[in-house]
Protein backbone atom coordinates (compact mmCIF):
# COMPACT_ATOMS: atom_id res chain seq x y z
CA UNK A 1 0.00 0.00 0.00
CA UNK A 2 1.29 3.48 -0.86
CA UNK A 3 1.70 5.56 2.29
CA UNK A 4 2.43 8.89 0.59
CA UNK A 5 0.09 11.23 -1.30
CA UNK A 6 1.39 14.11 -3.40
CA UNK A 7 -1.41 16.67 -3.53
CA UNK A 8 -0.91 19.30 -6.25
CA UNK A 9 -3.15 22.39 -6.21
CA UNK A 10 -2.78 23.30 -9.87
CA UNK A 11 -3.13 26.75 -11.45
CA UNK A 12 0.09 27.73 -13.25
CA UNK A 13 1.14 25.70 -16.30
CA UNK A 14 4.56 27.33 -16.75
CA UNK A 15 6.56 24.69 -14.87
CA UNK A 16 3.89 22.06 -14.29
CA UNK A 17 5.40 19.44 -16.57
CA UNK A 18 8.73 19.75 -14.73
CA UNK A 19 6.87 18.98 -11.53
CA UNK A 20 5.29 15.84 -12.98
CA UNK A 21 8.59 14.82 -14.56
CA UNK A 22 10.26 15.04 -11.15
CA UNK A 23 7.68 12.55 -9.86
CA UNK A 24 8.27 10.34 -12.89
CA UNK A 25 11.98 10.37 -11.99
CA UNK A 26 11.46 9.09 -8.44
CA UNK A 27 13.50 5.99 -7.65
CA UNK A 28 10.63 4.76 -5.46
CA UNK A 29 7.18 4.92 -7.05
CA UNK A 30 5.15 4.02 -3.94
CA UNK A 31 3.01 7.14 -3.98
CA UNK A 32 -0.23 8.47 -5.41
CA UNK A 33 -0.81 11.86 -7.04
CA UNK A 34 -3.90 14.05 -6.70
CA UNK A 35 -4.24 17.16 -8.87
CA UNK A 36 -6.94 19.79 -8.35
CA UNK A 37 -7.30 22.34 -11.16
CA UNK A 38 -8.31 25.69 -9.62
CA UNK A 39 -10.18 26.72 -12.80
CA UNK A 40 -6.93 27.65 -14.49
CA UNK A 41 -7.10 29.30 -17.93
CA UNK A 42 -4.47 26.76 -19.01
CA UNK A 43 -5.84 23.22 -19.28
CA UNK A 44 -3.21 20.71 -18.08
CA UNK A 45 -5.07 17.62 -19.33
CA UNK A 46 -2.67 16.90 -22.20
CA UNK A 47 0.34 17.09 -19.92
CA UNK A 48 -1.31 14.91 -17.29
CA UNK A 49 -2.24 12.30 -19.92
CA UNK A 50 1.47 11.77 -20.62
CA UNK A 51 1.98 10.73 -17.00
CA UNK A 52 -1.20 8.71 -16.47
CA UNK A 53 0.83 5.64 -15.46
CA UNK A 54 1.78 7.45 -12.22
CA UNK A 55 -1.48 6.71 -10.35
CA UNK A 56 -2.88 10.21 -10.93
CA UNK A 57 -6.32 11.35 -9.83
CA UNK A 58 -7.30 14.58 -11.59
CA UNK A 59 -10.19 16.92 -10.86
CA UNK A 60 -11.00 20.15 -12.72
CA UNK A 61 -12.98 22.32 -10.31
CA UNK A 62 -15.82 24.52 -11.57
CA UNK A 63 -14.72 27.63 -9.68
CA UNK A 64 -11.51 29.41 -8.79
CA UNK A 65 -10.97 29.33 -5.05
CA UNK A 66 -7.25 30.00 -4.61
CA UNK A 67 -7.46 33.76 -5.13
CA UNK A 68 -10.05 34.04 -2.34
CA UNK A 69 -9.10 31.15 -0.08
CA UNK A 70 -5.85 29.34 -0.84
CA UNK A 71 -6.23 27.11 2.21
CA UNK A 72 -9.66 26.16 0.87
CA UNK A 73 -8.08 25.15 -2.45
CA UNK A 74 -5.55 23.02 -0.58
CA UNK A 75 -8.34 21.42 1.43
CA UNK A 76 -10.48 20.45 -1.54
CA UNK A 77 -7.39 19.00 -3.24
CA UNK A 78 -6.57 16.96 -0.13
CA UNK A 79 -10.18 15.78 -0.17
CA UNK A 80 -9.43 14.09 -3.51
CA UNK A 81 -6.94 11.81 -1.76
CA UNK A 82 -7.78 8.49 -0.20
CA UNK A 83 -6.26 6.88 2.89
CA UNK A 84 -2.52 7.45 2.51
CA UNK A 85 -0.99 8.01 5.94
CA UNK A 86 1.16 10.93 4.82
CA UNK A 87 0.48 14.01 2.68
CA UNK A 88 2.81 16.33 0.78
CA UNK A 89 1.18 19.45 -0.71
CA UNK A 90 3.36 19.98 -3.76
CA UNK A 91 3.42 23.33 -5.53
CA UNK A 92 2.67 23.16 -9.25
CA UNK A 93 6.16 24.51 -10.01
CA UNK A 94 8.23 22.70 -7.35
CA UNK A 95 10.23 19.52 -7.90
CA UNK A 96 11.33 16.84 -5.42
CA UNK A 97 14.76 15.34 -6.08
CA UNK A 98 14.68 11.81 -7.51
CA UNK A 99 15.39 10.15 -4.14
CA UNK A 100 12.72 12.13 -2.24
CA UNK A 101 10.24 9.26 -1.90
CA UNK A 102 13.00 6.71 -1.31
CA UNK A 103 14.36 8.76 1.61
CA UNK A 104 10.86 9.19 3.00
CA UNK A 105 10.43 5.43 3.25
CA UNK A 106 13.97 5.06 4.64
CA UNK A 107 13.31 7.34 7.60
CA UNK A 108 9.70 6.29 8.16
CA UNK A 109 10.49 3.57 10.79
CA UNK A 110 12.35 6.12 12.90
CA UNK A 111 9.61 8.71 12.49
CA UNK A 112 6.93 6.20 13.49
CA UNK A 113 8.95 4.95 16.47
CA UNK A 114 9.33 8.49 17.83
CA UNK A 115 5.73 9.47 17.07
CA UNK A 116 6.75 12.37 14.82
CA UNK A 117 3.97 13.96 12.77
CA UNK A 118 5.86 16.35 10.46
CA UNK A 119 8.87 15.72 8.19
CA UNK A 120 10.75 18.64 6.64
CA UNK A 121 13.04 17.99 3.65
CA UNK A 122 16.06 20.10 2.82
CA UNK A 123 15.29 22.92 0.39
CA UNK A 124 17.03 23.74 -2.86
CA UNK A 125 15.97 27.10 -4.30
CA UNK A 126 15.67 27.24 -8.09
CA UNK A 127 14.83 30.04 -10.50
CA UNK A 128 12.60 30.22 -13.59
CA UNK A 129 15.31 28.46 -15.61
CA UNK A 130 15.61 25.69 -12.98
CA UNK A 131 19.07 26.96 -12.05
CA UNK A 132 20.21 26.71 -8.45
CA UNK A 133 19.96 29.98 -6.52
CA UNK A 134 22.26 29.06 -3.64
CA UNK A 135 23.31 26.37 -1.20
CA UNK A 136 20.82 23.82 0.12
CA UNK A 137 18.91 24.83 3.23
CA UNK A 138 19.35 21.99 5.72
CA UNK A 139 17.40 21.35 8.91
CA UNK A 140 18.34 19.85 12.29
CA UNK A 141 17.63 16.13 12.24
CA UNK A 142 15.40 16.64 15.27
CA UNK A 143 14.00 20.07 16.03
CA UNK A 144 10.88 21.24 17.79
CA UNK A 145 8.28 23.09 15.77
CA UNK A 146 8.62 25.93 18.29
CA UNK A 147 12.32 26.26 17.56
CA UNK A 148 11.62 26.00 13.83
CA UNK A 149 9.22 28.91 14.18
CA UNK A 150 11.78 30.86 16.22
CA UNK A 151 14.51 30.30 13.63
CA UNK A 152 12.12 31.32 10.86
CA UNK A 153 11.33 34.60 12.62
CA UNK A 154 15.08 35.22 13.00
CA UNK A 155 15.72 34.57 9.29
CA UNK A 156 17.74 31.45 10.11
CA UNK A 157 15.52 29.17 8.06
CA UNK A 158 12.72 29.34 5.53
CA UNK A 159 9.33 27.66 5.47
CA UNK A 160 7.14 27.01 2.44
CA UNK A 161 4.64 24.21 1.91
CA UNK A 162 6.19 21.79 -0.59
CA UNK A 163 9.16 20.58 1.47
CA UNK A 164 6.91 19.25 4.23
CA UNK A 165 5.24 15.88 4.69
CA UNK A 166 2.61 15.63 7.41
CA UNK A 167 0.56 12.87 8.98
CA UNK A 168 -3.01 12.66 7.67
CA UNK A 169 -4.45 11.82 11.10
CA UNK A 170 -3.19 15.16 12.49
CA UNK A 171 -4.57 17.09 9.55
CA UNK A 172 -7.98 15.42 9.88
CA UNK A 173 -8.08 16.14 13.61
CA UNK A 174 -6.86 19.77 13.51
CA UNK A 175 -7.00 21.08 9.94
CA UNK A 176 -5.75 24.55 9.05
CA UNK A 177 -6.34 27.89 10.80
CA UNK A 178 -7.85 29.93 7.99
CA UNK A 179 -4.93 32.15 7.03
CA UNK A 180 -5.55 34.58 4.13
CA UNK A 181 -3.38 33.59 1.16
CA UNK A 182 -2.26 30.66 3.39
CA UNK A 183 0.42 33.07 4.63
CA UNK A 184 1.60 31.49 7.88
CA UNK A 185 -0.33 28.25 7.40
CA UNK A 186 2.70 25.88 7.36
CA UNK A 187 4.46 27.43 10.36
CA UNK A 188 1.38 27.35 12.56
CA UNK A 189 0.07 24.00 11.28
CA UNK A 190 3.33 22.27 12.17
CA UNK A 191 3.15 23.68 15.71
CA UNK A 192 -0.46 22.49 15.93
CA UNK A 193 0.24 19.02 14.51
CA UNK A 194 3.25 18.44 16.78
CA UNK A 195 1.89 20.31 19.83
CA UNK A 196 5.16 22.19 19.77
CA UNK A 197 7.10 18.93 19.59
CA UNK A 198 9.51 17.31 17.17
CA UNK A 199 9.90 17.75 13.43
CA UNK A 200 12.22 15.38 11.55
CA UNK A 201 14.76 16.96 9.22
CA UNK A 202 15.13 14.84 6.06
CA UNK A 203 18.46 16.13 4.74
CA UNK A 204 19.52 13.28 2.42
CA UNK A 205 17.21 14.63 -0.25
CA UNK A 206 15.85 18.01 -1.31
CA UNK A 207 12.70 19.69 -2.44
CA UNK A 208 13.46 22.15 -5.23
CA UNK A 209 11.32 25.19 -4.41
CA UNK A 210 10.94 27.66 -7.23
CA UNK A 211 11.35 31.40 -6.86
CA UNK A 212 10.28 33.26 -9.98
CA UNK A 213 8.65 36.50 -11.06
CA UNK A 214 5.35 34.64 -11.34
CA UNK A 215 5.42 33.76 -7.63
CA UNK A 216 6.51 37.24 -6.56
CA UNK A 217 3.84 38.93 -8.67
CA UNK A 218 1.15 36.79 -7.11
CA UNK A 219 2.23 37.63 -3.56
CA UNK A 220 2.40 41.36 -4.31
CA UNK A 221 -1.04 41.26 -5.94
CA UNK A 222 -2.60 40.09 -2.67
CA UNK A 223 -0.46 42.13 -0.30
CA UNK A 224 -3.33 43.05 2.00
CA UNK A 225 -4.16 39.39 2.64
CA UNK A 226 -0.51 38.59 3.29
CA UNK A 227 -0.34 41.42 5.84
CA UNK A 228 -3.35 40.11 7.77
CA UNK A 229 -1.86 36.61 7.70
CA UNK A 230 1.43 37.89 9.08
CA UNK A 231 -0.39 39.51 12.02
CA UNK A 232 -2.41 36.32 12.61
CA UNK A 233 0.79 34.31 13.07
CA UNK A 234 1.78 36.39 16.09
CA UNK A 235 -1.75 36.49 17.49
CA UNK A 236 -1.95 32.69 17.47
CA UNK A 237 1.51 32.32 18.99
CA UNK A 238 0.66 34.67 21.87
CA UNK A 239 -2.71 33.01 22.35
CA UNK A 240 -1.82 29.31 22.07
CA UNK A 241 1.97 28.99 22.45
CA UNK A 242 2.75 31.75 24.93
CA UNK A 243 4.20 29.32 27.48
CA UNK A 244 6.69 27.90 24.95
CA UNK A 245 8.79 31.09 24.94
CA UNK A 246 10.69 33.02 27.60
CA UNK A 247 10.20 36.74 28.24
CA UNK A 248 13.11 37.79 26.03
CA UNK A 249 11.65 35.78 23.13
CA UNK A 250 8.16 37.14 23.82
CA UNK A 251 9.50 40.69 23.70
CA UNK A 252 11.25 39.96 20.40
CA UNK A 253 8.04 38.55 18.89
CA UNK A 254 6.00 41.43 20.31
CA UNK A 255 8.29 43.93 18.57
CA UNK A 256 7.71 42.05 15.31
CA UNK A 257 3.95 42.12 15.83
CA UNK A 258 4.03 45.80 16.80
CA UNK A 259 5.85 46.61 13.54
CA UNK A 260 3.36 44.57 11.49
CA UNK A 261 0.45 46.51 13.04
CA UNK A 262 2.12 49.85 12.34
CA UNK A 263 3.28 49.33 8.77
CA UNK A 264 0.17 47.50 7.62
CA UNK A 265 -2.23 49.75 9.59
CA UNK A 266 -3.86 46.88 11.47
CA UNK A 267 -5.49 46.78 14.91
CA UNK A 268 -4.08 44.95 17.91
CA UNK A 269 -6.11 41.80 18.58
CA UNK A 270 -4.26 40.69 21.71
CA UNK A 271 -6.25 40.97 24.97
CA UNK A 272 -3.74 43.49 26.43
CA UNK A 273 -2.30 46.70 25.02
CA UNK A 274 1.03 46.60 23.22
CA UNK A 275 2.48 49.13 25.70
CA UNK A 276 1.47 46.98 28.67
CA UNK A 277 3.04 43.88 27.12
CA UNK A 278 6.30 45.73 26.45
CA UNK A 279 6.50 46.43 30.17
CA UNK A 280 5.47 42.91 31.14
CA UNK A 281 8.19 41.25 29.07
CA UNK A 282 10.94 43.88 29.18
CA UNK A 283 10.29 46.28 32.03
CA UNK A 284 11.00 50.01 31.97
CA UNK A 285 13.65 49.72 29.26
CA UNK A 286 11.17 48.06 26.90
CA UNK A 287 8.52 50.68 27.65
CA UNK A 288 11.02 53.40 26.75
CA UNK A 289 11.76 51.55 23.49
CA UNK A 290 8.03 51.55 22.73
CA UNK A 291 7.67 55.29 23.38
CA UNK A 292 10.69 56.20 21.25
CA UNK A 293 9.52 53.89 18.47
CA UNK A 294 6.08 55.48 18.40
CA UNK A 295 7.63 58.96 18.31
CA UNK A 296 9.90 57.95 15.44
CA UNK A 297 6.98 56.47 13.48
CA UNK A 298 4.88 59.59 14.11
CA UNK A 299 7.43 61.79 12.37
CA UNK A 300 8.25 59.40 9.55
CA UNK A 301 7.08 60.58 6.17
Amino acid sequence: MNKLAFVIPYYKIDFFEETLQSLENQTNKKFNIYIGNDKSPNDPADIISRYAHLNITYQAFDSNLGTKDLEGQWIRCIDLSKNEEWICILGDDDCPKENFVEEFYNILPTVDEKGINVIKAAITSIDSQSNLRGADLLHPEYDTSINTFWRDRNNQTHTSISENIFRRSCYEKIGFRGFPLAWGTPLVAWMDYTEGGLIYGMNNTQMCVRSSEINLTRVNSFRDQKDVGEAMVYEIVFSDYYDKFNDAQRLFLLKKYHAVLHYYKLKNKLPSSIFYLYGKYGGVKAKLFYILREIKWKFEK
